[in-house]
């Protein structure tokens, strides 16, 4: 297990971060061009989202439709994360976003069998090709799907898992809590300001 001291944010690391359940309603209308995408994943998303509640009359940055406890406290790193163009975004409406990516208000968890085998694995090794990345640092919780992901994809890079060991009550808020703490702690550059409870396991 890697020392969550060591981890910071460095030139070349793809950031990757889930969704939450909770969204912001309303937006912009429909953009006009479709994401660069894997074809593959383009069509399931055609297929998944119709049955997903989706509300597609308009259409936010991904990072600004989820409201989540992680969002609600991760602060101005996400923004900035955002605007680096090297974040990613796990959704169960979309499979994978890129943060700046427009997407419509949907509602559906991520299950892994909703996607063709290797789909989404593929999508984010297509992402970290497009970008050149060097290192990869996944901030979800273990337990989810998410994480099953993220232990799935055939890493050709540096890639960790950031998550959070806690076993007591309140999980689904104090676990989105910390990774939003450990998140904005690797992108300052500041891990003296992690939380307890950060654990960093190697997926390469």
């Amino acid at each position: 297990m890697r020392l969550v001291e060591d981890l910071v944010d460095e030139p070349g690391t793809l950031l990757i971060i889930g969704p939450s359940k909770a969204k912001v309603t309303g937006g912009s209308p429909r953009p006009a061009a479709r994401a660069d995408w894997p074809e593959v994943l383009l069509r399931v998303r055609e297929e998944l989202l119709p049955r997903s509640a989706v509300d597609d009359r308009t259409w936010l940055p991904a990072w600004q439709r989820y409201n989540g406890h992680f969002y609600r406290h991760v602060g101005d790193a996400l923004p900035d994360a955002a605007a680096s163009g090297r974040l990613l975004i796990l959704s169960g409406g979309y499979g994978v976003a890129r943060a700046a990516e427009p997407i419509a208000f949907y509602d559906r968890k991520l299950r892994l069998r909703d996607w063709p085998p290797g789909t989404l694995e593929a999508a984010i090794q297509y992402e970290v090709q497009r970008i050149g990345a060097r290192r990869v640092l996944g901030f979800v919780s273990a337990s989810a799907d998410y994480a099953k992901l993220l232990r799935r994809v055939p890493w050709e890079v540096e890639a960790t898992l950031v998550t959070v060991d806690f076993h007591e009550g309140g999980a689904q808020v104090e676990v989105p809590k910390r990774l939003a703490h450990a998140f904005a702690a690797v992108w300052r550059r500041e891990p003296g300001r992690m939380p307890p409870g950060v654990v960093a396991v190697p997926l390469s």
